[in-house]
C-alpha cells in the first residue's frame, strides 16, 4: 500500500513540475535603473502551437520592461523558443518578477516567480564639494547689442518658422480630406479594398509570411471592430474570440475557424512558424468569405429606420445565411 501511495505521489509531483517552466536571470541584485536579463525557454518541435503572453512596458508597479524579443534556438537536434526580456526598476527594495503563462498545444505552462533586489546608489559627498550660490551677474549685452550681432540669424529663423507653419497647415488640410473620404467608407468596403491591396504586395511569393499574417490579422480585426464598435485591435486573441462568440449573427464554425487563425497567425509572427501555400490560401479565402457572410445589408430609404448612433451607417441585418 505504501508503494502504491509513493508511486501516485511521484506521478503528481512529475505532473506539477511539467506545468512549470523555470525562468533565468543573469543576476539577482542590481542598482537603480541598471538593466537585467531575463529569459524563459520552452521546448518546441514542428507542429507544436505555442503562444507567449503579450508583454507591455512593465511587468508590475516596480519592474519595467526595457526590451523584448523571441528567438528560436536549435542545439543537438532539439529546438527551443526563448523569450528574452530586459528589465530594470527604479525603486529600492526586494521585488518579485511575476509568473508568465505560456500556452503549448492548448496547455497553460506557468513560470516560477523570481525575486530581485534593487539597491540605491551611494553618493560620496566628500568627493563632491558643495559651493555657495554665486551672486547675480550684471547683464553684459542689451537687446540692441544682440540684435546688431545676430540679426541675420533672427531673420533666417523667422523665415523657417513661417515655412514650418505653412507646411503644418497644408498637412492638416490634406489629412482632413483623406479622413473625410474614409469616414463614409463602410467596414465591408474597407476590408475588401485592404484584402486586394494585401494580395498586390505579394508577400507570400517573397516568403514574408510574418508581414502577411500581421496585415491579414489587422484587416479582420479592424473589420470586426468597425462592425461591432469596439477596440478589436487592442485586445488579446483569446479575449477577441470570447467577444465575438457572444454575437448571434456569427456562425459557430466561423468562430472556431477565427480562433484557429489567430493562434496560427501568432505562431507565424512570434515563433517564426511557416505554413504551406495551401494553408495560406485557405485562411485568405476564408477571411474574404467571412467578411461576405457578416456584411451588414444597407437599409433602403425609409423614414422609420434610423442610422447607427455610433458609425452613422445605415444597416439593418447580417447576411450570414
Amino acid at each position: 500500500m505504501k508503494s502504491l501511495l509513493l508511486l501516485v505521489s511521484f506521478f503528481f509531483l512529475q505532473f506539477s513540475f511539467a506545468q512549470e517552466i523555470t525562468p533565468k536571470l543573469d543576476r539577482t541584485t542590481i542598482k537603480i535603473g541598471e538593466p537585467i536579463q531575463y529569459e524563459v525557454k520552452i521546448d518546441y518541435k514542428e507542429g507544436d502551437k505555442i503562444v507567449f503572453p503579450t508583454i507591455s512596458d512593465s511587468l508590475n508597479y516596480h519592474i519595467e520592461v526595457l526590451g523584448k524579443k523571441l528567438d528560436t534556438i536549435k542545439t543537438d537536434g532539439k529546438s527551443e523558443i526563448v523569450q528574452h526580456l530586459q528589465l530594470t526598476g527604479y525603486d529600492v527594495g526586494k521585488f518579485s518578477i511575476p509568473s508568465l503563462s505560456i500556452q503549448k498545444n492548448g496547455e497553460n505552462l506557468t513560470t516560477k516567480k523570481l525575486e530581485i533586489e534593487i539597491q540605491d546608489i551611494a553618493v560620496d559627498t566628500t568627493k563632491n564639494a558643495i559651493f555657495p550660490i554665486k551672486p547675480v551677474m550684471e547683464e553684459e549685452y542689451s537687446i540692441g547689442d544682440y540684435w546688431n550681432k545676430y540679426w541675420l540669424y533672427g531673420i533666417i529663423a523667422l523665415i523657417l518658422f513661417i515655412i514650418a507653419i505653412v507646411l503644418v497647415v497644408l498637412y492638416i488640410r490634406a489629412k482632413s480630406k483623406l479622413s473625410g473620404k474614409d469616414l463614409y467608407k463602410t467596414p465591408y468596403d474597407e476590408a475588401k479594398t485592404s484584402l486586394k491591396a494585401l494580395d498586390a504586395k505579394k508577400y507570400l511569393k517573397r516568403g514574408e509570411q510574418k508581414e502577411y499574417y500581421t496585415q491579414l490579422s489587422f484587416i479582420v480585426r479592424r473589420y470586426l471592430g468597425r462592425v461591432y464598435n469596439f477596440s478589436a485591435l487592442e485586445i488579446l486573441s483569446d479575449d477577441l474570440v470570447k467577444y465575438i462568440s457572444t454575437k448571434q449573427d456569427i456562425l459557430p464554425e466561423d468562430i472556431q475557424k477565427f480562433k484557429q487563425f489567430l493562434y496560427d497567425a501568432d505562431l507565424v509572427k512570434f515563433a517564426k512558424q511557416q505554413f504551406d501555400d495551401s494553408t495560406n490560401n485557405i485562411y485568405r479565402n476564408w477571411i474574404e468569405e467571412f467578411v461576405e457572410r457578416t456584411k451588414p445589408l444597407e437599409i433602403p430609404e425609409n423614414a422609420d429606420l434610423k442610422k447607427d448612433i455610433v458609425t452613422g451607417e445605415k444597416y439593418k441585418q447580417f447576411n450570414n445565411n
